[in-house]
């Protein structure tokens, strides 16, 4: 599946194409969440990614524990380490459909491992070439309901502030979080 995904800089992306590539990931989720949970599409709201509560991020060896993306790299250079890791909530579904960089220097790749095979691996690098440090993935990464996933972080200097967001959305039934 790897071979399928790919991150595209912003600017290389016609006008609407990123909000098209959104779009087809939340229907794909919102489809899964139907079949899997037996519930109707109105019993579901599609939200943010909540950096500390949907994904525990870590701030070098520990969880940050706070809603900022903005996190401390590690303390090995030229190494993956863990930015995100657990089990997927039993009635959530995770879809992440692109990625904002502050900088390309502490952290040059990600790496996503989805019940526990490596799902795709995205190299930041090639977002330095706009000043939008923004990438969107076509095909995008779903964590279903119940799985083991880990978001690892390509660490290249270390104890560096590294400020990647996650771009997408989580699926889940109404009044878990919100009740609109």
């Amino acid at each position: 599946m790897a071979s399928f995904v790919q991150l595209i800089p912003l600017s290389e992306l016609a006008p609407g194409q990123a909000a098209a590539i959104r779009n087809s990931i939340v229907d794909r989720m919102v489809t899964d969440a139907v079949r899997l949970l037996n519930l109707t599409a109105d019993r579901l709201v599609v939200r943010d990614i909540r950096a500390k509560d949907d994904i525990t991020l870590y701030t070098g060896s520990s969880a940050a524990g706070v809603e900022d993306w903005g996190c401390l790299t590690g303390t090995t250079a030229n190494a993956y380490e863990t930015m995100a890791t657990g089990t997927m909530g039993d009635q959530r579904f995770l879809g992440i459909f692109g990625v904002k960089v502050s900088d390309i220097l502490a952290v040059t790749a990600l790496k996503f491992s989805i019940g526990n095979a490596d799902r795709a691996i995205w190299q930041l690098q090639q977002l330095s070439e706009e000043d939008s440090y923004i990438g969107f993935a076509p095909t995008g990464i779903i964590i279903p309901a119940a799985t083991v996933y880990t978001i690892s972080r390509y660490v290249r200097n270390v104890s560096n502030v590294a400020n990647i967001v996650l771009k997408g959305v989580i699926v889940e039934p109404r009044g878990q979080v919100i009740t609109p």
